[in-house]
């Protein structure tokens, strides 16, 4: 069996939620003897191919021409949306943008639009996109959604949630099958009692944050509530974020983060740490933040409890995977961010259910996976 994992343009060169993806569950399919390639961008000539696998809908106009290709060339294909709520979308365009976003959002007023515009824009860093994204102000880019569900075999959804927001917002039927995400094997042994990870910091007990530094991972705002509580309790708390600035956008939030991390010395921030080590990072700390403004499912917040770490997340989707182990925030209102921080920084260590390792694995989603390539490729 030989399979095509396809994705944006910019998929390989720039990290993200579904490069990560990918990358994972190609790696676990191909210890179940698949042979995969991932490509981002257009493939010719398809003939090699059983199936088609394409990943991200939302904002990205080439989906559409890679979907059409597959199915021109007579290939099952199946469509991994990655897909977040366009109303949570919204919410943070109307509420909290910095930059040239802030232009989008007095234009246009519908989401779709707002993202066209968004992509006129990341046209001008990366011209690949220019074509697509010139042919999706013709055709719309919600309609190219649209189509590109139609067309899809089969959708494989994170949530049950997603699944709900896809068929509300784009108005289409289709079969879909729930595939959660999940952890490496580096995290699943981080929780053991064997488990002798050295402090890669010297000092414990701090709270982490885990992503790319810009607006929609709202870092400004997770600093002012631990910031508050600091003061309230009257205690040395410290923060840790660890994730790389985006060096082509979001100038302005930027400046602001590294303008706080220069105001408070009890803050402190790593670009970037290697897979295999993020578990001990986790360990060491007594609360895992992800305070964002949207998400699929909020993974760092499940790798922060794999690893004994308490956590605080935001929307219902991570309710979905989390369930009652953690503490939700408003990403809008500091003071809820605090209040559940304050909550599970004086919290006991989460005890994670035993079922939760074996579902929340690359290793389970792919033979999920694996289920649904056997049932398309006849």
């Amino acid at each position: 069996m030989k399979i095509l994992m396809q994705g944006r343009y910019e998929l390989l060169a720039k990290g993200g939620g579904d490069k990560v993806q990918i990358e994972n569950t190609a790696k676990e399919l191909r210890n179940l003897g698949v042979n995969v390639d991932i490509v981002g961008g257009p493939v010719k000539d398809l003939s090699s191919y059983d199936l088609v696998h394409l990943f991200q809908l939302d904002w990205t106009p080439e989906t559409y021409f890679l979907a059409k290709n597959a199915k021109d060339a007579g290939k099952p294909l199946v469509l991994s949306p990655i897909h977040h709520s366009v109303k949570e979308v919204k919410r943070f365009d109307d509420e909290y943008v910095f930059d040239f976003r802030r232009l989008s959002k007095i234009l246009f007023k519908e989401q779709h639009k707002r993202d066209t515009f968004k992509n006129i824009y990341r046209s001008l860093i990366n011209p690949q996109k220019l074509k697509p994204t010139l042919q999706s102000i013709n055709i719309g880019l919600k309609n190219m959604h649209i189509r590109t569900l139609s067309m899809a075999d089969i959708i494989l959804v994170q949530t049950e949630a997603e699944a709900t927001d896809l068929k509300d917002t784009y108005g289409v039927d289709f079969s879909w099958v729930k595939i959660p995400n999940g952890v490496g094997e580096p995290f699943l042994k981080a929780n053991k009692s064997d488990s002798k990870l050295p402090n890669p910091l010297g000092f414990q007990d701090y709270i982490i944050c885990v992503g790319r530094i810009e607006p929609r991972k709202n870092q400004i705002k997770v600093i002012e509530a631990v910031n508050c509580l600091r003061k309230e309790k009257n205690m040395d708390i410290r923060l840790v974020f660890i994730g790389s600035m985006n060096s082509e956008k979001h100038f302005e939030y930027k400046y602001k983060f590294r303008k706080t991390l220069k105001q408070y010395t009890w803050i402190k921030h790593i670009e970037s740490v290697p897979y295999d080590v993020m578990p001990a990072y986790y360990k060491y700390a007594k609360v895992g933040v992800s305070a964002s403004w949207f998400e699929t499912t909020g993974l760092t917040s499940l790798e922060a409890l794999f690893c004994g770490s308490n956590a605080v997340a935001s929307g219902k989707r991570a309710k979905e995977y989390l369930g009652d182990l953690v503490s939700y925030c408003d990403p809008g209102d500091v003071n809820s961010i605090q209040k559940a921080i304050d909550t599970e920084y004086f919290n006991q260590r989460p005890t994670v259910p035993e079922n939760m390792f074996k579902e929340y694995t690359w290793e389970n989603a792919a033979k999920k996976t694996l289920e649904v390539y056997h049932k398309l490729i006849k």
